[in-house]
């Protein structure tokens, strides 16, 4: 099922999705493992930095963080997802651990099979939740327009090399059907023209579009959260 919420700014935005976020968190019970998939980029990091601050006062167990996608760089460059988590989660570090999508193999392509039996070692068969963002071509992680090989729902596959079209910038991302194993999925998007890529897929759903493809196949609840 689809929900929408709707806010005045991206503050309250944060606020909402992050107690929530702890509030799932909390209650988990102790014996079943609390595993989150998210996003990268600036758009999503105030929602993180939020939910490090009340994490981090009250943290209540251990939780496993990993991103949805990784671009091939150094975790001090700026563009990388996993650098950004250690800074916006910095005041909670002690009570999380991170899965990496990354290894020191020169190239995604030549790592995905180290690092597709590390995410089946490590994580859990289901995330409790993912939190993903959008892009204005409609791609979620790293599943991009006019790559159909990595609209394929292959559940023995938990991760893929990826190409960024425009930047041609090397990546690695869950998979399709990785992602589609979570128990509730958060969508945050900003701003009126996601909004009418978003509206777009709901009405004229498409298996070529990422965001309609992955939304029509979704096993749980997705909550959507979108501000101006």
């Amino acid at each position: 099922m689809l929900h929408f919420n709707e806010f005045a700014d991206f503050s309250s935005l944060s606020q909402k999705l992050a107690t929530q976020w702890l509030e799932l968190v909390n209650a988990t019970p102790a014996n079943s493992p609390s595993s989150f998939a998210l996003a990268g980029g600036t758009t999503p990091a105030p929602v993180y930095r939020t939910f490090d601050a009340l994490f981090a006062a009250a943290p209540s167990r251990r939780i496993q963080l990993l991103a949805t996608d990784e671009r091939w760089v150094e975790d001090a460059d700026p563009q990388s997802n996993e650098g950004l988590f250690r800074r916006c989660f910095e005041h909670s570090s002690g009570h999380w651990d991170l899965v990496s999508l990354k290894n020191t193999e020169p190239t995604p392509v030549s790592a995905v099979s180290d690092i597709n039996q590390r995410l089946t070692a490590q994580c859990p068969a289901k995330f409790s939740a993912i939190l993903l963002g959008m892009g204005a071509d409609g791609h979620v992680a790293s599943l991009f327009p006019n790559a159909p090989q990595l609209l394929v729902n292959d559940a023995s596959t938990a991760c893929v090399p990826a190409v960024n079209p425009q930047t041609l910038q090397e990546r690695m991302s869950l998979s399709f059907a990785r992602l589609l194993q979570t128990e509730r999925i958060w969508l945050v998007i900003t701003g009126a023209e996601k909004r009418a890529v978003f509206d777009q897929a709901i009405k004229q759903p498409s298996a070529t579009s990422p965001i309609s493809a992955f939304l029509a196949a979704a096993r749980c609840d997705v909550e959507v959260f979108w501000c101006p």
